[in-house]
């Protein structure tokens, strides 16, 4: 889809302090082959934080870059992978209330790591379509992967999962950076490769821990997995590929590209591999040290590039992600304006009062 007046107008992440991964090693957590085929050095872990928490902070600090009010708002879109405090609850609303006020319609989009990613569309659409009285809409990501249920080092083949909350401001009146475009392609039937062989319950088993290695085996034994392989790789060139095409950008023409911070895969290969782009240009520089905190990674990849000055204006900057299910979301986005942000709000406490009502 191609996009005209659509702009990112704020970001920010509340990360812990991240665990080098060898102190992880002797702890016996991670294994030591593991992690140098995976190629991570620190996980962001933290010990006592709420994923929504962690969300409402990354938003007020998204609102405040922005200099946006609660009342410029029309929407909230809240993504998270695993549990956040309480069973049958709405999260959207509680991290709304605590950032954009009490009457911005929220909601939980749940696809996975590609979740907040694939809400920039979203968003977007509601945006455009003028729904409510707001110009802007606040996209917010929390997780926070804690044992028993999850053991974050050894739960995925390929990715140690990092704690973290992560929130992105787009606006129809201006910003930073445009949207230029994005692209979003599913093959819904690959779902299974998430679940493998494993039955629907009718209630959840606490006894039993969250094993993605586990149900992709499963999957994989049961079928082709060189077909899987295929049918991913097929979704993720067709996502480039349109996102790029109406943008009216090249390969060539990309500054930098924000990727998941998703191990190396067997034999060293990466993301930059599959998207035929240098290595130097993606963000996996600095995924290595937060680990993949769930659908976050691609706002907190922007932001990194944009505190560390490594983007100027002009720049178009690949924005891809992925996630099971399967979608992958292709976003081109456009520097106009590289911020200024004095504040050191991403790492520090999460808030210490309670939204309105809770």
């Amino acid at each position: 889809m191609k996009w005209d007046k659509l702009y990112i107008a704020g970001l920010g992440t509340w990360l812990p302090e991240a665990l080098p991964v060898d102190r992880a090693i002797e702890q016996g957590r991670y294994d030591a082959g593991r992690a140098e085929a995976r190629d991570y050095v620190s996980v962001c872990v933290a010990e006592d934080v709420a994923p929504p928490d962690m969300a409402v902070r990354a938003g007020r600090t998204a609102l405040a870059r922005a200099g946006l009010a609660p009342h410029d708002f029309s929407l909230l879109v809240h993504s998270s992978l695993w549990y956040q405090g309480l069973d049958i609850w709405p999260t959207a609303s509680y991290v709304a209330a605590g950032t954009v006020g009490r009457h911005v319609p929220a909601f939980d989009v749940q696809q996975r790591c590609n979740g907040a990613l694939g809400a920039i569309e979203l968003a977007g659409a509601h945006l455009r379509a003028r729904i409510g009285k707001g110009h802007a809409a606040l996209i917010t990501t929390g997780d926070r992967f804690a044992p028993p249920t999850v053991d974050r080092w050894n739960m995925h083949d390929y990715n140690v999962y990092g704690d973290g909350g992560t929130a992105m401001v787009l606006s129809t009146t201006g910003g930073f950076a445009r949207v230029l475009s994005t692209a979003t392609v599913v093959d819904n039937s690959l779902e299974a490769s998430a679940r493998g062989d494993q039955p629907l319950r009718p209630v959840p088993d606490p006894d039993t821990p969250v094993d993605l290695v586990a149900r992709a085996a499963q999957h994989a034994a049961a079928g082709d997995p060189k077909q899987v392989e295929l049918r991913t790789g097929r979704l993720i060139n067709q996502a480039r590929n349109q996102a790029l095409a109406e943008a009216r950008t090249q390969l060539k023409d990309l500054a930098r590209v924000v990727i998941g911070a998703t191990g190396r895969f067997e034999g060293g290969w990466h993301f930059h591999h599959l998207l035929q782009v240098p290595e130097a240009l993606t963000t996996w520089e600095y995924g290595r040290t937060t680990g993949h905190i769930g659908a976050g990674d691609w706002n907190a990849g922007l932001e990194w590039l944009l505190r560390t000055r490594a983007v100027a204006p002009g720049d178009r900057i690949l924005l891809f992600g992925g996630g099971a299910g399967y979608s992958c979301t292709a976003a081109v986005v456009e520097i106009t304006d590289v911020p200024r942000w004095d504040d050191e709000a991403v790492p520090g406490s999460p808030p210490t009062e309670r939204p309105e009502g809770m």
